[in-house]
């Protein structure tokens, strides 16, 4: 019998250390990672320091092959060098080909070349030089796609794609891809291929809050005005409050605006960057050069200035740096109140009463008021007591009344509070009726 159960503890051992070293066998190894990428509409590839040191992206090249399966990974159909920039430890890069939100990358440039929609592979190759003076090129990682049902890591991908939007995610469990859509809050993916009640994405930075925004890199092949090389490193300002409908006396042609903010411990310099509005079609002003933004402060940019008209019925607001990377954005909100302003606090957006332009928010709301994501309403506010959020934003603190117990309810509790006293002490009641029982018989004996 003890040689059964060592050999069956054996075989579980044996078992339990084969699947652990294929699942680490099938999960990245290299110091640079490929976490996300999109073959369709807007293309893009996230990469990440997978280190657990400073990485400098010089000596790193991203190749392209326009097969799943290539017959010699030395000639690539496309490659790009990585920008000579240092991420830290779980930080990413993002490489796209046009506007896309950055939600949290560390850096942003351009992706120089197209992916297939149907087939293709996506290498990170390590340039070193050896003591002869040649090249080596050593693999990080790899991901790739095909149409058929076998040779790649992602199969069966449709050659015409029905979500445009659809990004394809890396599981840090197993290395396995999954296609989905990014929530609007950046940080929830909604599934597309496997209900939503069923999809398991893993956080691939493993519950950290995602490194600040630096704004994005511009590469050798860009036109137009660039990034002001004094906001190189520094976090992206965020949009906070939004007016869309202006209660009389005030007018939409002068009295709407966008608030952003400014996280930095230094000024920040707008020159170039965009405010764009609307969902379906959108309208941009370009904020013009020179304008910049001291520290830790609000900045209101009104109707009267940008000429941006936004919408009562349905509506969203954006942030743009100068290449027309979408560097932040509001909820999409429904109808907006007279007066009423869309504001973030706290990491929600919600209608207050109290626009504040230039200004920490206050959510004052009335018992009419929504607000996103589930927030909860309230019937009054204290605009003095503020606490603070980690985008700098204040947010009012709320008071709500104390509802009173109803007779009734006190009535039931204290009978319950009897009757376990009563069980709990029962042994003790027995024997204190039967002595006193005694005792009145006893009295009773001797006529007194």
């Amino acid at each position: 019998m003890r040689r059964f159960w060592l050999s069956t503890i054996a075989s579980l051992l044996l078992i339990t250390a084969f699947v652990g070293r294929l699942a680490y066998a099938s999960a990245p190894t290299g110091d640079l990672t490929i976490i996300q990428f999109k073959m369709t509409g807007t293309e893009s590839v996230v990469i990440e320091n997978n280190s657990p040191s400073n990485l400098s992206l010089s000596n790193y090249l991203l190749e392209y092959f326009n097969k799943s399966s290539p017959a010699s990974l030395a000639v690539p159909t496309s490659s790009q060098q990585l920008p000579a920039i240092t991420l830290l430890p779980r930080q990413t890069i993002l490489l796209n080909s046009d506007s896309s939100p950055t939600c949290g990358a560390a850096a942003v440039a351009n992706l120089s070349f197209s992916l297939s929609d149907t087939s293709g592979y996506l290498m990170i190759a390590k340039v070193g030089a050896q003591a002869d003076g040649s090249l080596v090129f050593a693999p990080q990682d790899h991901v790739n796609w095909t149409s058929s049902t076998s040779g790649a890591d992602i199969i069966k991908v449709p050659s015409n794609t029905a979500d445009p939007a659809a990004v394809w995610y890396r599981k840090l469990s197993d290395g396995s891809w999954q296609q989905a859509e990014l929530g609007a809050d950046c940080n929830s993916l909604l599934a597309l291929l496997t209900p939503a009640a069923t999809a398991t994405f893993v956080d691939w930075s493993d519950g950290d809050a995602a490194p600040s925004t630096i704004i994005s890199l511009a590469s050798s092949g860009d036109s137009g005005p660039g990034i002001p090389s004094s906001d190189i490193g520094l976090a992206a300002p965020q949009i906070t409050e939004i007016l869309p409908n202006p209660a009389s006396p005030q007018t939409d042609d002068e009295d709407e605006f966008i608030e952003i903010y400014n996280p930095n411990d230094t000024d920040f310099d707008l020159s170039g960057f965009k405010l764009q509005v609307g969902t379906a079609t959108k309208h941009t002003y370009t904020i013009p050069a020179g304008t910049t933004m001291p520290a830790k402060s609000f900045k209101a940019f009104f109707s009267i200035d940008t000429n941006l008209a936004m919408s009562n019925t349905s509506g969203q607001a954006f942030l743009l740096d100068p290449l027309n990377t979408v560097l932040g954005q509001t909820d999409v909100y429904a109808s907006a109140k007279d007066g009423q302003a869309w504001a973030l606090a706290n990491g929600h957006w919600y209608w207050t009463n109290s626009p504040t332009p230039g200004q920490p928010n206050a959510i004052s709301q009335t018992s009419s008021s929504g607000s996103s994501k589930s927030a909860s309403k309230t019937s009054t506010s204290v605009k003095g007591a503020s606490a603070s959020s980690s985008s700098g934003v204040s947010t009012a603190a709320t008071t709500t009344p104390s509802a009173s117990l109803h007779p009734w309810t006190l009535a039931i509790v204290g009978i319950g509070a009897l009757l376990y006293a009563g069980y709990e002490y029962r042994t003790d009641l027995y024997n204190n009726f039967h002595r006193a029982r005694r005792y009145f018989e006893a009295r009773r004996g001797t006529g007194r």
